[in-house]
């Protein structure tokens, strides 16, 4: 899923910026992938996506008062024994995934 997302959104860049006019007059169509980072400075949606999660979960995580919904969700743990097949992704797991990633960097 996230290669998917990395290659479109490559692709609605390049439509976006794809040409561009040099100083003395003539058109440039920007295909390097070089280029595009430096103008974007190396971000992209899928950092994007993990610090507005890191965020959300900062606003939750704060929340003192514990009648919240949001903070009894997120703090449920399932008493009975789960759906056959593959499990979910839950959210504390995809939380725990982002501050990893965010340590090595």
């Amino acid at each position: 899923m996230k290669r998917k997302l990395l290659i479109s959104e490559r692709y609605i860049l390049k439509r976006i910026l794809g040409s561009a006019k040099d100083r003395d007059g003539t058109w440039k169509i920007k295909k390097n992938d070089h280029e595009l980072n430096n103008l974007i400075r190396n971000k992209n949606i899928i950092s994007c996506i993990q610090a507005q999660r890191l965020i959300r979960f900062g606003h939750v995580h704060r929340v003192t008062i514990n009648d919240r919904t949001v903070k009894k969700l997120c703090e449920w743990k399932r008493i009975s024994t789960r759906i056959t097949g593959r499990p979910k992704i839950r959210w504390g797991k995809v939380i725990k995934e982002c501050l990893t990633i965010m340590n090595q960097c």
